[in-house]
């Protein structure tokens, strides 16, 4: 095998492996779009149904001291809940075209998220409403930095476009 042959089949594996680890990132952010669009379609759905969800529903679901929790929720909660729902949704498209915006929206689902625990901390909330809403924040957060962080590491790899 002469040198050139020798350097030849070098260039073609090197390009084999750079095509089988851009088709690995293809499928991550294929999978990662997926799970922002169902993270952020079920917050959306959380937060519409806390809007319109009657009284009576609500003191068949809660005690006294939870339903005197939901009702002094403070309106920034509410607006951290949007920002999550629709920095994942937003994050998912621009990740889903491999846009630098989905770093920027993911930091805004994030951002949001951390407000929502915020208030959970401050008002005991995990104390009153028991192990499910600690649950869901926590599966929030996880969710929201595994965006983010695989979000930033493809903007600044150039991963992703302008």
């Amino acid at each position: 095998m002469s040198v050139t042959q020798n350097l030849e089949a070098q260039n073609a594996l090197a390009e084999n492996i750079q095509a089988n680890s851009r088709s690995v990132d293809q499928r991550m952010f294929g999978i990662l779009t997926v799970l922002a669009v169902i993270w952020g379609f079920l917050c959306i759905l959380n937060f519409m149904l806390t809007e319109i969800i009657t009284i009576d529903s609500l003191m068949q679901a809660y005690s006294i001291d939870q339903l005197k929790y939901l009702q002094d929720t403070p309106g920034w909660v509410s607006v951290a809940k949007a920002m999550t729902g629709i920095g994942w949704l937003c994050g998912a498209v621009f990740l889903h075209w491999r846009k630098k915006s989905a770093y920027h929206w993911f930091s805004v689902a994030l951002v949001g998220t951390l407000m929502v625990m915020l208030d959970s901390v401050l008002r005991d909330g995990y104390y009153v409403l028991g192990p499910m809403e600690a649950g869901v924040n926590l599966g929030m957060v996880i969710v929201s930095i595994l965006l983010f962080w695989a979000s930033y590491a493809a903007f600044y790899e150039g991963q992703l476009d302008d």
